[in-house]
């Protein structure tokens, strides 16, 4: 067979799968779509993709369902969309935790990362490292001595629990500063606040919708934003980096994932149809009133999974230095 020949049924065979690709997104949804949200409803999550699932709707001209299947720090439900028909009609909609966390932590969750496939990043939330507003602590640099103090008082902080985002965070912060401050967890981030604001603690990571009603009322105090650089949601607040803590960048995304094995066609248009909705500015502003931000830039799947990967590599690290270990 002449090699000419070859080339051009190979070719003919590429146009063919683009063509059935370009078929597929048209025809895309063609029956109801799910979207998993892996945590109890009422929480931030549940509330921001809620807001999405019914723009989602409107744009599909079809109920697009909430599903909240909670446990396991948000892996059964992640588990439940890897394992899913790769069609693009089961979505989960999470935070970073079940993504790049989970697996390190229970070894026996039954998914990976690679086992998921990212459509959009939706909502962004800083992650603010606060203080009670009645504290001496008015800024990172008088924490900072604390927690290097070898003789004073126990320096404590607190999480939402063993693994959780807020307690890797605060590892990263005694690994990068040389800090000794103590783990105290807690069930939840409203619990940490509790204890934050009776002074059982010292500080703690929160993230600004779930600090918002504090702030908001002046019972906190934030210390430092941790991130690269200032955040326009709270510009007079230092970021970590500018305070000589590098590599610090740690914000909390709320994303939209399908199983690995959807075809690009779907992703492509799943990615579309949601940007265009993070576009409009009724949802965006939304978004900032829940204490979030609607990313504008590397919100394309190859981006955002060069991003997780790279994520995914730092919390296992500190999974295991901490030797973290789940239920």
């Amino acid at each position: 067979m002449r090699p000419s020949f070859l080339r051009a049924a190979a070719l003919g065979g590429l146009l063919t799968l683009a063509l059935a690709g370009q078929a597929l997104a048209q025809a895309f949804p063609s029956k109801q779509v799910r979207l998993v949200i892996p945590f109890p409803p009422g929480g931030s999550t549940d509330i921001v993709g809620r807001i999405l699932a019914k723009r989602l709707s409107e744009e599909f001209g079809q109920q697009v369902l909430v599903d909240n299947r909670a446990g396991a720090g948000g892996g059964l439900g992640t588990l439940f969309v890897a394992r899913a028909e790769p069609d693009g009609h089961t979505l989960v909609f999470t935070v970073a935790g079940p993504i790049t966390v989970v697996p390190h932590v229970n070894k026996d969750i039954g998914y990976k990362l690679t086992d998921l496939a990212p459509v959009a990043i939706v909502f962004r939330s800083p992650m603010l490292l606060v203080v009670s507003a009645t504290s001496p602590l008015k800024a990172l640099p008088d924490l900072l001595a604390r927690g290097k103090a070898a003789n004073g008082p126990v320096a404590a902080y607190g999480s939402s629990g063993v693994g959780a985002l807020s307690h890797l965070g605060s590892e990263m912060l005694n690994l990068a500063a040389g800090t000794s401050f103590v783990h105290v967890p807690y069930k939840g981030t409203p619990g940490t606040l509790q204890a934050l604001l009776a002074g059982d603690i010292q500080w703690a990571l929160a993230t600004s919708n779930d600090a918002k009603g504090n702030l908001d009322a002046g019972k906190l105090r934030p210390l430092a934003v941790m991130s690269e650089k200032r955040t326009q949601l709270f510009p007079g607040v230092p970021a970590m980096a500018e305070l000589g803590l590098k590599g610090m960048d740690l914000d909390v995304w709320f994303g939209v994932f399908a199983p690995a094995k959807t075809p690009p066609a779907v992703i492509d248009r799943l990615s579309r149809v949601i940007k265009k909705i993070m576009a409009e500015p009724e949802f965006g502003a939304r978004m900032r009133e829940l204490g979030g931000e609607t990313p504008t830039d590397a919100n394309t799947p190859a981006s955002i999974s060069a991003s997780l990967v790279k994520e995914s590599a730092e919390f296992q690290k500190i999974v295991k230095a901490l030797d973290i270990k789940g239920n």
